[in-house]
């Protein structure tokens, strides 16, 4: 493959930019400049690769990411109030399509994940896959023992037409709670908390079926690894 064509697969621009990246003595193969666009390469045997003096870690796809999103971004391309939570990335990851697993509002901070596997977007936000989700909750009045049973036996939400109950829900202090989720609905955390006669203050999710946000800083994204892919039955 042509030096161009591979960084071009690689999310950095059309084939003249790519060939313009190379010209201005921009990108580095294995640690030394790269000068003839059209040199072959075989991707296989790349281990490093560097643009503008940014390393990038080859992509083999597809891709694979955690974000933990900040409050007041849109999980949107296409954003209107807030910056988009694509603008978190490194802009080969546009190029390369990369889409959110399901979406967070904009207030709702925590794992994101983001793919360009269709199949894996369909494993995790499929109703019928019944992936649970847990998310820390901060409440406007106190924990009481009455919201948690009532959380536990299940509640009906508004414009519903049946009770829905949580996976699990602990104590964390006074107004606090890590409550877990599995069937998907429209703002669901929100409309259970006001169904059992609270209100969500803040919402931060933790935890996607085994894989956690962990100490991931606010803003930051990584690549999953194999072993976390594999945690949610996917090979990598």
């Amino acid at each position: 493959m042509e030096l161009y064509r591979f960084l071009q697969q690689q999310g950095f621009g059309s084939r003249k930019e790519c060939r313009k990246l190379i010209e201005y003595g921009l990108v580095e193969i294995n640690g030394e400049m790269a000068e003839n666009w059209r040199a072959e390469v075989q991707p296989d045997e790349l281990h490093s690769l560097s643009v503008d003096d940014e390393p990038w870690q080859i992509v083999r796809s597809p891709v694979y990411l955690m974000l933990n999103k900040e409050a007041n971004t849109e999980t949107s391309h296409k954003p209107i109030h807030h910056p988009s939570v694509y603008s978190r990335l490194p802009l080969p990851f546009s190029n390369l399509g990369v889409s959110a697993v399901g979406r967070l509002d904009a207030d709702t901070t925590g794992l994101l994940l983001l793919t360009t596997d269709g199949q894996f977007i369909h494993a995790l936000t499929s109703p019928k896959k019944q992936v649970p989700k847990c998310y820390r909750v901060t409440l406007k009045h106190a924990v009481s023992s009455t919201l948690l049973a009532q959380l536990q036996s299940g509640v009906l939400l508004r414009d519903e037409d049946e009770t829905l109950a949580v996976d699990a829900v602990l104590q964390v202090d006074e107004y606090t709670i890590h409550m877990t989720i599995s069937q998907g609905r429209y703002h669901q955390v929100k409309r259970m908390i006001a169904a059992a006669g609270n209100r969500v203050e803040a919402l931060h999710r933790i935890a996607i079926g085994p894989l956690a946000l962990g100490d991931l800083a606010p803003g930051q994204w990584r690549f999953l690894t194999p072993a976390e892919l594999a945690a949610l039955g996917f090979a990598g």
